[in-house]
């Protein structure tokens, strides 16, 4: 598995780029593979970018032959073990025969086309042509025997180093003009299968440039804006308080937060045929990132984006794609077209958030800008990074060896069964030091654990939420009628008399007399409080906590401060309206956290 951008590792001046190359292998786990901090990537190689004194036409396609003969030297090896075959030594010292084709490839729009070898008006990976990218077809893949046959073809007809003539011919078929494609030689790779959907891009990145964009037009700015500032504020959640509509560039997080309110915060201010198609849009990229699929859930990703095709004319009726040389009536969007292929790829290669690009963003950071800042910056600049990372691979090693050695532990890491307890680290290292020497991991960099709450926590009826307290409460001896006046609840008493009724007491109905005693009773109350689920996917998977306030109305906050939650009516003892079924939940959910 590979990963490349290009980036920029000087500051200001200097303009100095980098095109690296990073590498790993497909047998790590994901969830492990997609923390930097994990050291599961490996920096194999530092692309030059040049720039070739000629005509502006021809500054691509030189740069992309160069780019596609620098693979060709980096990964011979790999190659060669693809046709061949390699001995390779697993962790417990037994040799395997493996084979090293490249299954997927991260990077964006841009640089996945020129992999390909496509045009700029072309698919990467379907045969797919500008004017066809809004039709909502999945057109024919753009194979490497398709590849290679056109550029057969054209190499009969013009001299591939007549650069001009061969890429005037390359461009009437789609294709760039790069006649030696690294993957040409290389077994069982396909640009059209590796070629994987990038969701830091192609989803997150699509939004903020064209559905976001959309919501401005029609709900106005200002409206848009004030929506926003005027969001209840939750820990753990971005809001905006500088609004939304006057920032250029966001990070991906940022992208990531207003996805979660967009449809929300658009309902009533736009028309309900345009927030029907943003939402189909919205539900196709949430049900995208499932770190889990079945054919159900692809088939309901599929009906999503197809119900975004039916509706899209929502949205050129409200004059939405609004340019400066006026109202695009198309979608000829390239990333809209990539949507197609995502079920394709699911059930070909895996789910998708195993290949998003953050995790490539980070180590462009620490393996390329970080490490150029550390070298005296002469022209041996690359083999001084080599170096330094070089060194802090053997350190970080060195350390852990150290420690382990210095306690007569075992230097086998024993893998546990994921199934047998709660999975709270992701970091191999720090996993094995954990259970042979507890306490000592904060010795190690890694990523930083999940606090389980599950160990020492308060369990729900079935055990699929905990709860973390304070040992003292924010509040002593407190009646029901007291908590009923000072959150301003007026029916509280009554449904806590219910609740105790229906699922405590299992009584069918309530009594005065038990109403007066239950109220006189006095509680502790706490004002805040941390919840913590399991994953939807993985019952042995637990996700983070969330912060929970329930803060009572006062000056600054006329209305409390508090946080919705679901509850079940139906597991709590609440009547159920005839002909209504009950909510779906079995237990406390934060209402932020998307499913």
């Amino acid at each position: 598995m590979a990963a490349s951008d290009k980036t920029a590792v000087t500051s200001h001046a200097g303009n100095l780029e980098m095109h690296p190359l990073f590498l790993t292998t497909g047998n790590i786990r994901s969830d492990v593979r997609m923390k930097a901090t994990s050291h599961a990537w490996s920096l194999a190689a530092f692309m030059p970018i040049l720039k070739f004194d000629v005509h502006p036409d021809y500054q691509t396609i030189l740069q992309a032959r160069v780019w596609h003969k620098c693979m060709d030297i980096v990964c011979a090896n790999l190659k060669v073990a693809a046709r061949t075959g390699v001995y390779t030594p697993d962790p417990d010292g037994h040799l395997r025969y493996c084979f090293t084709p490249l299954v997927a490839y991260t990077a964006d729009l841009p640089e996945q086309q020129m992999i390909s070898g496509a045009s700029h008006g072309s698919s990467p990976v379907t045969l797919a042509k500008v004017q066809d990218f809004g039709d909502g077809t999945l057109h024919p893949p753009r194979d490497v025997k398709h590849i290679l046959q056109m550029l057969f073809e054209i190499s009969q007809e013009v001299d591939p180093w007549d650069v001009h003539a061969f890429q005037k011919k390359c461009k009437e078929r789609g294709l760039l003009g790069v006649h030696l494609p690294f993957y040409r030689n290389w077994f069982f790779t396909d640009p059209s299968i590796f070629l994987v959907p990038e969701l830091l891009h192609a989803c997150h990145k699509f939004f903020f440039d064209h559905i976001l964009k959309w919501c401005k037009e029609v709900v106005g700015t200002r409206e848009l804006d004030a929506r926003y500032k005027s969001m209840h504020k939750c820990v753990g959640i971005r809001h905006f308080t500088s609004s939304v509509s006057h920032v250029q560039q966001m990070t991906g997080r940022e992208y990531r937060e207003i996805q979660r309110t967009i449809v929300a915060v658009i309902a009533g201010a736009a028309p309900p045929g345009f927030v029907r198609a943003i939402r189909t849009l919205i539900e196709f990229i949430y049900l995208a990132q499932n770190p889990v699929h079945t054919e159900s859930s692809i088939r309901n990703m599929v009906n999503a984006l197809q119900s975004f095709h039916t509706l899209k004319h929502f949205i050129t009726e409200a004059e939405a794609q609004r340019t400066k040389t006026g109202v695009r009536t198309d979608f000829n969007i390239p990333k809209l077209e990539l949507f197609q292929s995502f079920a394709k790829v699911i059930e070909t290669v895996g789910t998708l958030p195993q290949f998003t690009a953050d995790v490539c963003k980070r180590l462009l950071v620490t393996h390329c800008k970080q490490t150029f800042e550390r070298t005296s910056r002469n022209r041996d600049f690359t083999e001084q990074v080599v170096r330094i990372l070089d060194r802090e691979e053997r350190m970080r090693l060195f350390n852990l060896y150290s420690l382990m050695r210095s306690h007569d532990v075992s230097m086998i890491n024993t893998v546990t069964d994921l199934e047998q307890s709660y999975v709270t680290y992701v970091d191999p290292a720090l996993s094995w030091v954990q259970e042979d020497l507890p306490g000592e991991q904060i010795r190690l960099i890694g990523p930083r654990p999940i606090c389980n709450h599950f160990l020492k926590g308060v369990l729900c009826e079935d055990s699929r939420a905990a709860f973390n307290l304070t040992v003292k409460p924010d509040s002593l001896r407190l009646t029901i009628q007291q908590l009923s006046s000072m959150y301003k609840l007026g029916e509280f008493p009554s449904l806590y008399a219910l609740y105790i009724c229906r699922s405590v007491l299992t009584l069918p109905d309530i009594t005065q007399s038990q109403l007066t005693s239950w109220n006189a009773l006095s509680f502790s109350t706490w004002r805040k409080f941390r919840l913590q689920l399991l994953s939807v996917f993985n019952n042995c998977t637990v996700m983070p906590s969330r912060l929970i306030q329930a803060y009572p109305p006062s000056k600054d906050f006329p209305y409390g401060y508090v946080d919705a939650v679901l509850l079940n009516s139906q597991s709590l003892g609440y009547p159920t309206p005839a002909g209504k079924q009950p909510p779906p939940c079995t237990h406390l959910h934060s209402i932020y956290s998307y499913s």
